[in-house]
């Protein structure tokens, strides 16, 4: 059941978000800004690849490293076919995880690893196995992770990946570089400037670049965990000691990296959309130079601006009848979601929406692009999925009856090429089985801006969804 008047009670949100999912959300445009900093610093605007990788490999475990793949290889399309090398092993847990380079690799391939953990030992061992080969190896974790530090400069491009706000305020205070200012009378919103890669939440109530401030929508609940994600070393990092985090350094066994993988199970780093963000933004960027994909920095900036637009109309501060996100988790409430996608970007986004629905709040969703969404679902319009009673029964005992699942139409739309669209042939079958439907059509902008406000509404609607419902958030 959904608590529909937990919605709209923003300290009982915060009370019940123990996780801190709703202020990931809120800081994804401050991690896309600080994985901008973070990816020029390592050096990818100056890259000058001669000529495009034949395939594009992509490897890294758990829910965002998955949708970024998909993503990636969405966006590339036919400029070079994107492979994503699924993990194998006993668990999910960074000590079991196995890795395997495609026999045909070689030295016009690029391998990118993006992971919200970074102990994995079989990453390291890929990476180390593609450099061996000549693969261009780029990874994207957390700073000071084994991944990172066995990499380094000799075996490919490492970029940090952007941290949440408050993680790295708490660790630059932690280690002395960092003393909190007096925060002053509430100023203007100044202008952002291309370069502006530490601006503040999307509401601007902090001051622009002071990490850790919180947002302005709400989101003041306190994240389960502290992170361990420092920001002392850099890519290039000598290896001859031990992180003050005590992790160690190169040679990780398999028994510390599954206590790695689950000591960070329960942080929004490893679910949250501020995670993928951190993954995709560097990966984007980089492909962009090796011309597979349209991502330069501008356009990523628009990116970061469109994700604070919809942090402000999605917040939890925002009443349900205005707010997109809060409206479409009350009309989720009860039912199976059908999420049909129309257009590339939207595409992803289904697909990803689905996937963070049955991790975060335990509900199934199906997705299907349009066309094709129409005859493979029609049958699911009549159905009654959790074979209830007959509601036409007029004797059946209504104090007993178990509640009835009915599935509910979420059409995610980009903008349709050429005019085509499948959109009113959706509406029609729906709305003949009596079938309600909710659709989410981004404003006008890039195909990346597009996509990133289906993500962002999608990623509230089931962070309220985990929080009012059933779900542990």
């Amino acid at each position: 059941m959904l608590d529909e008047s937990l919605l709209d009670a923003p300290d009982a949100l915060a009370r019940a978000d123990r996780r801190g999912l709703l202020r990931d959300a809120a800081e994804a445009g401050a991690r896309v800004r600080t994985a901008l900093r973070n990816t020029a610093e390592a050096g990818v605007g100056g890259l000058a690849p001669e000529g495009r990788p034949r395939a594009v490999l992509i490897a890294g475990s758990g829910t965002a490293a998955t949708a970024v793949a998909d993503l990636v290889g969405a966006l590339a399309g036919a400029a070079a076919p994107v492979v994503r090398l699924s993990p194998t092993g006993v668990a999910p847990a960074a000590g079991a995880l196995r890795w395997a380079l495609p026999g045909w690799a070689g030295p016009v391939d690029l391998l990118l690893i993006a992971t919200t953990d970074g102990s994995e030992p079989s990453l390291a061992l890929l990476a180390e196995q593609a450099y061996r080969r000549g693969c261009t190896v780029v990874a994207v974790a957390p700073r000071t992770s084994p991944l990172i530090e066995a990499v380094g400069n000799t075996h490919g491009l490492t970029v940090p990946m952007a941290p949440p706000l408050n993680e790295r305020y708490e660790s630059q205070e932690r280690h002395g570089r960092l003393e909190r200012p007096e925060r002053p009378e509430r100023p203007e919103r100044p202008e952002r400037s291309g370069n502006d890669t530490e601006a503040d939440g999307p509401t601007g109530n902090e001051p622009a670049g002071e990490p850790g401030s919180e947002s302005g929508n709400g989101t003041g609940a306190e994240p389960g965990s502290e992170s361990g994600a420092e920001s002392g070393s850099g890519p290039g990092a000598e290896s001859g000691g031990r992180p003050e985090n005590g992790r160690p350094e190169n040679n990780v066994g398999a028994e510390h990296g599954a206590a790695a993988g689950a000591e960070r199970a329960d942080t929004p780093t490893a679910v949250g959309s501020g995670a993928f963000w951190a993954l995709l933004v560097p990966l984007l960027a980089l492909l962009d130079r090796a011309g597979l994909l349209s991502a330069p920095p501008e356009t990523l900036q628009k990116v970061a601006d469109r994700l604070d637009s919809v942090a402000e109309r999605c917040g939890p501060a925002v009443a349900t009848y205005s707010n997109p996100a809060k409206t479409l988790a009350a009309e989720l409430a009860e039912s199976l979601p059908l999420i049909w996608t129309e257009g590339t970007a939207a595409a992803s986004a289904g697909r990803r929406f689905a996937a963070a629905l049955a991790e975060l709040t335990g509900r199934a969703a199906l997705a299907a692009e349009l066309p094709d969404a129409l005859p493979a679902h029609s049958a699911l319009l009549a159905a009654d999925v959790t074979g209830g009673t007959d509601l036409d029964d007029f004797f059946r005992d209504r104090v007993e009856d178990p509640g009835r699942t009915r599935p509910r139409v979420v059409l995610l739309r980009d903008r349709p090429v050429g005019g085509l669209t499948a959109a009113p042939a959706a509406r029609d079958l729906a709305l003949g089985h009596g079938t309600g439907i909710s659709e989410l059509e981004p404003e006008d902008g890039s195909e990346l801006e597009a996509l990133a406000e289906l993500l962002a509404v999608t990623d509230f609607a089931t962070v309220y969804l985990a929080l009012a419902g059933n779900a542990p958030a």
